[in-house]
């Protein structure tokens, strides 16, 4: 082979191993990207958004609920206290209704003793009929505010009942939407754990990729290097016209073969490293390639265990997501009940503050009536001290008068407890009406998500079937690229066997040269020869791989610094 063929080859090998390594890069930089999104990271994603969905919901449940009860026992306590001094009234009621009865019997026996003073006593008559007459009233009134304190009562227990029924409401609510929300975070605790075990060993495929990757480096060292073979073989000169024996002969004979020696040693490097970087290559893709292994067993298990159709595929995600929506469906019907129940207290409350105020106005008819005796008792004294006739009732008058008293200051604790139970129960009232419309302010919203929330589970089960239909765990073609990847790394590992190939027929070239060198020493009858020619020089300023500067020096009778690696490049 002559050296037009030899560039011819050396020419070839440079564009095939640019082509091949250009290929890989692109290759690794696509396999690489991760801009793109697989089905596991879309899948987590989604779970992720459907579990901070549920964990809003549910926290903002238990801020609602959790101490529900606690914070109203304060108000159900004190409503308990505004009982006890309703039945301190009672007391002071049946006192009216006894001193009332008293005076009903004082006045009529006094108007006995009257009738029997004929003429006389018909005025006295006439007032202690009054009297009777008010203090009927009394009783009347009395009774009347004691049955409008039972219904006050009423409202009141009442209203401990429709609580009582809330709580139990919340209750319901509460375990119907731990039981979705208890469902949902199984589903994805156990859909995340394999999801995430697939993910780390996806996660393994990359490093080794960025590895093998590594090796395009040597690239530039092995175009670099051929260059400068290119170049050390096109300077070699034609001795076919030179005179045997001459000095432009044994100068061009000792160029010649130290250039090829030059070539010889670069082409044995750039072989090493193209051995080198396969062997590592191949390292590197043989962990990709069992990775991918693992990949694949982990997302076949995946998809039998979660995405199976089959009948005996209880874990399937489309399946008990279904079961999850209807379970969402419960509790969204049951908010229906609780409102409706809650709307009850607000109607008690109403109820408690007008029977108050009822009570108050029956009362404020005991007040006229007082004072009506008031009046018809200083008109009975009046009428004992003129009329001489019935000086006999004196101490019945006397009497009616100490009752109509107690009567009176009865009716004024009534008043002070009343007025106070009414002013008290009011701003209690108020309190919890306010608590309930904060509450039931939470309540919509909780609502609201919990609705939003399950029109989210509706788009998550149609976002889920898409996911599941199509379950890839790398992006598309990534399959396909690891095996060109393959592919380009077998026809790096055959370029070598050319370069082998070309080294040896170099050094069959250069033997042939060694000969006839040493025939022309011999007829000189000298043992060697020093190059005079400065092309030589040229040539290793221009291109200079640093592991050959100390013998090229040496071929250029001149000295090179020694010491560096071989097969790195420098620049001049």
């Amino acid at each position: 082979m002559d050296i037009n063929e030899i560039l011819f080859s050396i020419n070839q090998v440079s564009d095939l191993s640019e082509k091949y390594f250009l290929d890989l890069g692109n290759l690794f930089a696509s396999l690489l990207d991760r801009d793109s999104e697989n089905s596991i990271q879309h899948l987590q994603s989604v779970l992720k958004t459907m579990q901070a969905g549920n964990e809003k919901t549910t926290n903002q449940e238990d801020a609602l609920f959790n101490d529900y009860d606690e914070k109203y026992k304060p108000l159900f306590s004190e409503l308990n206290n505004k009982i006890e001094t309703l039945s301190k009234l009672d007391k002071f009621i049946a006192s009216i209704k006894e001193d009332s009865e008293q005076m009903e019997l004082i006045a009529l026996n006094a108007m006995v003793i009257s009738i029997k003073s004929g003429e006389k006593g018909l005025a006295f008559s006439r007032i202690t009929e009054n009297l009777q007459r008010l203090s009927k009233d009394m009783f009347l009134f009395s009774d009347k505010l004691l049955e409008e304190e039972k219904q006050l009562i009423n409202h009141i227990n009442g209203l401990k009942e429709i609580f009582t029924n809330i709580l139990g409401e919340q209750k319901n609510l509460s375990q119907e939407g731990n039981s979705g929300s208890s469902a949902i975070n199984e589903l994805i605790s156990s859909v995340m754990v394999p999801l995430n075990s697939i993910e780390t060993s996806i996660e393994n495929v990359y490093p080794p990729i960025q590895k093998a990757m590594e090796n395009l480096q040597y690239q530039d060292i092995i175009r670099q290097a051929l260059n400068h073979v290119k170049s050390c073989l096109s300077q070699t000169n034609d001795i076919s016209n030179l005179t045997v024996g001459s000095d432009e002969e044994l100068d061009a004979l000792g160029f010649n073969i130290s250039l090829f020696e030059l070539s010889i040693k670069v082409l044995e490097d750039i072989s090493k490293k193209l051995s080198d970087c396969f062997v590592d290559f191949d390292k590197n893709w043989s962990v990709v390639t069992a990775n991918l292994s693992t990949v694949e067993t982990q997302k076949n298990s995946f998809e039998n265990r979660f995405i199976s159709n089959e009948v005996d595929s209880p874990e399937n995600i489309d399946l008990r997501l279904q079961l999850i929506i209807g379970q969402y469906k419960k509790v969204i019907d049951r908010f229906s009940q609780y409102h409706l129940v809650q709307k009850d207290l607000y109607h008690t409350t109403q109820s408690i503050t007008e029977k108050a105020r009822t009570m108050y106005t029956v009362f404020g008819n005991l007040r006229p009536v007082m004072s009506r005796l008031h009046h018809v008792r200083i008109l009975q004294q009046i009428e004992v001290s003129k009329n001489e006739a019935i000086k006999s009732v004196k101490d019945s008058v006397m009497d009616m008068d100490n009752l109509i008293k107690s009567a009176n200051d009865a009716l004024d604790v009534m008043e002070e407890l009343l007025s106070k139970f009414i002013r008290e129960t009011a701003t209690l009232l108020s309190s919890f009406n306010r608590l309930l419309d904060s509450d039931n302010s939470k309540m919509f919203a909780l609502r609201k998500n919990k609705s939003s929330f399950f029109d989210e589970l509706t788009k998550t089960q149609a976002n889920l079937e898409s996911i599941m239909s199509h379950f890839q765990v790398f992006p598309f073609g990534f399959e396909k690229k690891c095996e060109n990847v393959a592919k380009d790394l077998s026809q790096i590992q055959e370029l070598n066997l050319s370069l082998k190939n070309l080294k040896n027929e170099l050094k069959s070239s250069m033997e042939k040269l060694k000969i006839k060198q040493k025939k022309a020493l011999e007829e000189r009858h000298i043992s060697d020869w020093v190059i005079k020619d400065s092309k030589f020089r040229d040539i290793i300023d221009r291109f200079t791989i640093t592991a050959h500067k100390e013998a090229a020096g040496k071929i250029g009778g001149f000295e090179i610094e020694s010491g560096a690696d071989s097969g790195n490049i420098t620049f001049f």
